[in-house]
């Protein structure tokens, strides 16, 4: 994690801004002490204790910290931006990053496959009842380039939960919206040949949008069915058009 309370005056500090000598540090959340790890190849964070308990103490890596530090650093440089925060502390939910963009209460929750469906799920409502729109970003990978990709359980979700389409982050506060289209696969049968659903999906871009621009407020209700089922949520949704077709067989 990349903030910590300086135990000596209960002030919330980042992990590139504190200094060893202000130790103790304590965890936002288990209120355990976590230790200042700054170095020369990772990004400054706070680290707990083994045997780790906290939610929080487990499952970051430093693909994950260096993309909550980017979009921190690019948002509180921008003028409709306020109220910026790294780890604010909401009680129920901690969100990556959390500010109020053009008005509208925004949590940002950076997702590489660390955390459960069962949890984004249940993030996604609790910030429903807080008030706050929430947006979903994993980090844009090279395989996303590729004819086929096989997306995970929780892309299919987030896919389901905003009308279609999916938000991978590339860089400061640039963000890739991506559709899975469906694809079938000619199957050899007995008797006659068919086309079967294959797990892997047609990888379709839509045009590259800006997190502080592009983004609108949006209610959604409760829909979907089975893994797909979505809360009633409260989601930060880009603006443009669908770009993208239905399904078809190859």
């Amino acid at each position: 994690m990349l903030t910590a309370i300086r135990q000596q005056d209960s002030a919330k500090v980042c992990a590139w801004e504190a200094e060893r000598e202000d130790k103790p540090f304590i965890c936002h959340c288990c209120h355990e002490t976590v230790t200042l790890r700054k170095g020369e190849i990772k990004a400054p964070h706070f680290a707990h204790q083994p045997p780790v308990t906290c939610e929080y103490g487990t499952g970051e890596g430093e693909a994950h910290r260096r993309c909550k530090i980017a979009i921190y650093e690019e948002l509180i440089n921008r003028q409709n931006v306020t109220k910026c925060e790294i780890e604010r502390d909401l009680g129920t939910v901690r969100p990556d990053v959390s500010a109020y963009i053009n008005g509208v209460p925004v949590a940002i929750e950076v997702q590489l496959s660390n955390l459960s469906l069962g949890k984004i799920k249940q993030r996604t409502a609790e910030y429903a009842r807080k008030g706050i729109y929430v947006l979903w970003l994993p980090v844009y990978s090279r395989d996303l380039k590729k004819e086929l990709y096989a997306p995970r359980p929780w892309e299919l979700w987030l896919q389901e939960a905003y009308f279609g389409r999916v938000y991978y982050w590339l860089e400061g506060l640039k963000i890739q919206p991506v559709h899975f289209r469906d694809y079938y696969i000619n199957v050899n049968g007995l008797t006659h040949d068919y086309y079967k659903l294959s797990r892997r999906k047609v990888p379709i871009d839509g045009r590259t949008v800006m997190l502080t621009e592009d983004f609108s407020p949006v209610k959604s209700v409760a829909h979907g069915r089975s893994l797909t089922s979505v809360p009633q949520a409260k989601l930060f949704v880009d603006k443009q058009q669908k770009w993208y077709s239905a399904a078809r067989c190859d």
